[in-house]
C-alpha cells in the first residue's frame, strides 16, 4: 500500500479481523483500529513519517461509546524516518533530520479514547527511528488490561513510553474521566532516545493505576532543558 489517502486503512466497528503481511508506505495512519473487536495484527512493515503506524481508537463513530477489544498485535516493524515510497522501492532514504520533531510512525492506542481499550497485548515489534509505544485515555475511556512485551526501539524520537490519562473530554458532555490500570510492561530495550523521558502521568484525583515495568533498558540522548 502507498500513500493511503486519509489512512491506509480504517476500520470502524469491525470485529473479526485479520490484517497480515502488509507493507504500508503512506503519508497518515497506516492501520487505525476503531471501536473494533477480535482484531490480529501481524507481520507487518509500516513507514509513516507524518502520523502514527498501528493506532487501535475508540472513538464515538458510531454515534455510541464502544471499547476496541481483544486485540493483538505482534512482529511488525514501524518507522516514521523514511521517505514516502522508499520504503516499498526498498531505497528505504532517510527523511531529512529536520524531520526527526515532526516524525510519529509508531504504535499508540489513542488519542481519540471514548469507548475503551481492553485486553490488548502488544509483543515482539521493532521501532526504528520513531516514537515509542502510547496509551492515551483523555476522552473517558476504561484503558485496562493491557500487555506490552518483547519491543526494541533505535533513536526514538519521543517519550520511549508515554502512558496519559487526561481530560480533553471530546465526545459527550456527560461522560467520566476514564481510567488507565492493569498494565504490564517488559522486556523493553529503547537505545539513543530524545531527551524526553518516559512519562506516567493521570489528574488531580484520576491517577493511573497498576502498572508493572520490567526488565527495561532506557537509554537517552541528554541534553534537555
Amino acid at each position: 500500500m502507498l500513500q493511503g489517502g486519509w489512512f491506509a486503512l480504517l476500520a470502524t466497528g469491525v470485529d473479526n479481523l485479520t490484517i497480515d503481511n502488509l507493507l504500508v508506505d503512506t503519508n497518515r495512519d497506516g492501520f487505525d483500529i476503531d471501536c473494533c473487536r477480535n482484531v490480529r495484527v501481524s507481520n507487518c512493515t509500516v513507514n509513516s513519517p507524518w502520523d502514527d503506524g498501528i493506532c487501535p481508537k475508540s472513538s464515538f463513530a458510531l454515534g455510541y461509546a464502544r471499547a476496541s477489544e481483544n486485540i493483538t498485535i505482534s512482529d511488525c516493524y514501524l518507522t516514521g524516518n523514511y521517505e514516502l515510497g522508499s520504503v516499498i522501492d526498498g531505497t528505504w532514504k532517510p527523511m531529512p533530520p529536520e524531520h526527526a520533531r515532526h516524525a510519529t510512525g509508531r504504535i499508540k492506542c489513542g488519542t481519540e479514547s471514548n469507548g475503551g481499550f481492553k485486553n490488548i497485548a502488544i509483543s515482539n515489534c521493532v521501532f526504528d527511528q520513531s516514537r515509542g509505544i502510547a496509551l492515551e485515555t483523555v476522552d473517558g475511556a476504561i484503558c485496562e488490561d493491557i500487555t506490552i512485551t518483547g519491543i526494541t526501539m533505535r533513536n526514538t524520537f519521543h517519550c520511549p513510553l508515554f502512558l496519559r490519562l487526561g481530560r480533553r473530554m471530546r465526545g459527550p458532555a456527560d461522560a467520566p474521566i476514564g481510567t488507565l490500570k492493569r498494565v504490564i510492561i517488559s522486556n523493553i530495550t529503547s537505545y539513543n532516545a530524545s531527551p524526553l523521558p518516559s512519562i506516567i502521568a493521570g489528574i488531580d484525583g484520576h491517577p493511573v493505576e497498576d502498572v508493572k515495568i520490567s526488565d527495561v533498558f532506557l537509554q537517552q540522548v541528554g541534553g534537555g532543558s
